[in-house]
Formats: structure tokens, C-alpha cells, sequence
């Protein structure tokens, strides 16, 4: 079975305008690949939101949407605190990632994992 992660925290978000995707993809992997070689964070991924027709309609506005996986609740305090301490190189790795992102866009939250399944190879 594989091992899920116990905490993951959420961001959705849009992109200025003007700035690209690939732009945005460079500074926020150079930011998350970072959490990672420090051992705070196991993983991230970011996706781009694709609406549907007729649904999602409470949902806030975004285009995108980062996971960042953690083994538990205190890796993602301690993550927290690191980052908050606003000291290189992690302060402009941040402010590099966060002024691509539209003013007023972000929404962010924390999930737990309550259970794990078993993933059923076809």
C-alpha cells in the first residue's frame, strides 16, 4: 500500500497579468524544490484548473491550485516558521514566486488525511 502524506496544504490561485505560466512554473518550483531539499516538505504539484459547465460555482476564482505534501502536522508548522522567518534564501525564492501571483487571488488551507485506500493496479 502506499504510503499517503498526513497533512497537505492547498493554494488557489491566479497569475498577474502578463505573466506567463512558464514564468510562474521556473519560480515556484525554485521556491517548493527548496521545502523540499530542506526536508520540510516531501512533494508538490500544481495544477491548472479546468472548469465545468455548471458546477464549482461556490468555489472562489482561481486558475491554479499547489499541493504541498507533508508527513504530518509538524513538518508543516515547522515549514511554517521557516518560511515566516522571512531569512535567505528562502525570502527571495518566496517574494520570486509571489509577485507573479495575482493581488487578492490566493486562498489557502490545510488538509489531513482521515484514511487510506489501496490502489488497485488494471
Amino acid at each position: 500500500m502506499e504510503k499517503v502524506p498526513s497533512a497537505v496544504f492547498h493554494g488557489l490561485f491566479s497569475l498577474k497579468d502578463g505573466v506567463t505560466e512558464a514564468e510562474f512554473l521556473r519560480a515556484f518550483d525554485a521556491f517548493y524544490s527548496h521545502l523540499v531539499e530542506m526536508r520540510y516538505a516531501r512533494g508538490y504539484r500544481i495544477l491548472r484548473r479546468q472548469p465545468l459547465e455548471g458546477f464549482g460555482n461556490t468555489l472562489p476564482r482561481f486558475e491554479y491550485h499547489a499541493e504541498v505534501e507533508f508527513p504530518s502536522l509538524e513538518e508543516d508548522r515547522a515549514c511554517y516558521e521557516y518560511v515566516k522567518r522571512n531569512d535567505e534564501p528562502v525570502r527571495s525564492l518566496h517574494r520570486a514566486m509571489n509577485t507573479k501571483v495575482k493581488r487578492g487571488s490566493a486562498d489557502f488551507f490545510l488538509t489531513v488525511c482521515v484514511g487510506n485506500a489501496a490502489r488497485v493496479k488494471i
